[in-house]
């Protein structure tokens, strides 16, 4: 656990300091930035009544979209609820929601890849909100962005020179690769839950003909975030729904960051209980040679095995991987082997890409992944990597997928039997753009399974995180949001192996005291969900 996350007593750890000073200013003003987004829906039917009236003449065509790559200027626009067009001040205001420019993230990536292209890209320009230059290979633009759901990593493909409209960008791109998933929904789901995710898909298909038809660049603009609003509930729906499309052995996971008190163990497996996916627990061990910690372990491990559940060691967590040096982490992989030479899986590398991990975390990976591999007791037991999600808000070096094409080489994906993703989207947005950076990990992965291997919302030390998803003043609600919703995606990839390895879940579960926060419903409270999709698949 890196930038969130928390010690094994159950504590919150701060983020970095280095993020600190910007936010704490700025969050006071999040429920107001937040109904921004919550607000343009209404108020567009109005604006374009007015906009109407004046009777403006319509502009040029907004140019037909050239052969991808090959550079030219792109203008992009971005109204406000009230009409106005957004400079590039205004955008990056909704964008980091009021927390300063230094949080913003928008990048562009690899249309294919989400590898990094160019960072912060976007420009002031007189005549639109922002634009930016076209590189020569094809690009999407990233930036974290609201709509009445919360915050999302927003993805807009760009076609080539021209002047669009940024919303109505990213709402083609989601409409789009809507239609398969749709069809392979309606020969699995019920008519019930597909019929839903159609008519808000038919909203998107009708808010776009009305960005085609709109008279001024203006007007398009505020159209374009009805039409986003639409493709992004469309989206969260599907979303929903595809855990039925996803293996049926992929299973539900949590993390205990402490060892329960006897027999809570078994309570806390209970309440995954009757989702029709087996639990995996990771235990998270702070000190491999404490004999005290480790009987703890101990029991807590046997208690989940009769439980019925697997359990996945992680051989460290990302924040304590620099106190090691090498004679020391061969101790520590050592230890851990020896007191669980029955775990089911390890994590081998817990955050990769994330800079806190220090110079040496793959070096440290390989050399947990070679003993495990190499023991007779943990050598099939599968062998897990997480990377930290990002984008567009650390260095080039750490954007995930880049950070990945980069650094998993030959030996560690050999040394690997599952891909993960550790998300926190307090820090990070996900939302709708979850399924399209869960393709790419599935590429990085090649054939290997793919998991939400770490997940957390809420938690104090998450807290100063500026995004929100869910609710802008419920973080209740808006834990349940995060892990209903990003559960669900990560369950329906075709090659899931598990989700979402919740990491304050014993504390959100009243478990452990709740030194982060007050318990709430949270992964559990998921599992009758699947219990019912399950239900209507067998239907």
């Amino acid at each position: 656990m890196g930038h969130a996350g928390g010690g094994a007593d159950g504590t919150p750890r701060r983020p970095r300091a280095d993020a600190e000073p910007a936010r704490s200013a700025a969050l006071s003003r999040r429920k107001a930035i937040g109904l921004i987004a919550a607000g343009i829906a209404a108020l567009v039917a109005a604006v374009l009544a007015v906009l109407r009236l004046l009777g403006r003449p319509r502009p040029d065509p907004v140019p037909s979209p050239t052969a991808p790559g090959g550079g030219g200027l792109v203008l992009l626009d971005v109204a406000a609820p009230d009409g106005t067009v957004l400079d590039l001040a205004g955008l990056l205001t909704v964008q980091t929601n009021g927390a300063g420019q230094e949080l913003r993230d928008d990048a562009l990536l690899d249309a294919t890849t989400l590898e990094l292209v160019e960072l912060a890209p976007l420009k002031r320009h007189a005549e639109a909100t922002a634009a930016l230059e076209l590189p020569a290979t094809p690009v999407c633009l990233t930036l974290s962005w609201p709509t009445g759901h919360g915050y999302s990593a927003l993805f807009a493909d760009l076609p080539g020179p021209g002047h669009y409209a940024l919303a109505e960008l990213a709402a083609r791109g989601l409409h789009t690769a809507q239609e398969d998933i749709q069809a392979q929904l309606r020969q699995t789901a019920d008519s019930t839950r597909v019929g839903t995710i159609d008519a808000l898909r038919n909203r998107t298909a009708q808010a776009l003909q009305d960005c085609e038809a709109a008279a001024t660049h203006a007007e398009r603009a505020v159209l374009a975030n009805a039409a986003l609003e639409a493709a992004t509930a469309a989206q969260l729906a599907q979303d929903d729904t595809v855990a039925l499309l996803g293996p049926d052995d992929a299973m539900l996971g949590v993390t205990f960051t402490a060892p329960p008190a006897p027999g809570d163990s078994d309570l806390a497996v209970d309440r995954l209980a009757g989702a029709g996916r087996r639990p995996l627990v990771r235990i998270v061990v702070e000190d491999a040679d404490d004999r005290e910690e480790i009987g703890r372990w101990r029991r807590c491990v046997d208690e989940l095995h009769r439980a019925g559940a697997l359990v996945m060691v992680q051989a460290c967590d990302s924040q304590a991987l620099t106190d090691y040096d090498e004679a020391a982490w061969e101790q520590r992989i050592s230890a851990l082997i020896t007191a669980f030479p029955d775990a089911d899986a390890w994590e081998t590398g817990n955050e990769l890409a994330g800079e806190w991990a220090g110079p040496h975390a793959v070096e440290r990976t390989v050399q947990a992944a070679r003993a495990l591999a190499a023991d007779p007791a943990t050598a099939a037991a599968p062998r897990v990597l997480t990377l930290y999600y990002q984008l567009g808000q650390g260095t080039q070096e750490e954007s995930v997928m880049s950070w990945a094409a980069t650094n998993l080489g030959e030996e560690l994906t050999g040394l690997t039997d599952v891909v993960g993703l550790s998300v926190y989207p307090q820090w990070h947005p996900l939302g709708a753009g979850a399924r399209r950076v869960l393709e790419a990990l599935g590429r990085v992965a090649g054939d290997l399974p793919v998991a939400l291997t770490e997940l957390g919302y809420g938690a104090e030390d998450l807290d100063d995180g500026p995004w929100w998803f869910g609710s802008a003043t419920d973080t209740g609600a808006g834990r349940e949001a995060v892990a209903r919703h990003l559960t669900a995606v990560a369950l329906g990839q075709p090659r899931a192996w598990a989700a979402p390895l919740w990491w304050y879940y014993l504390q959100d579960e009243g478990l452990l005291p709740a030194g982060a926060h007050a318990s709430q419903d949270g992964v559990a409270g998921i599992a009758q969900e699947l219990v019912d999709a399950a239900r209507a698949k067998a239907e």
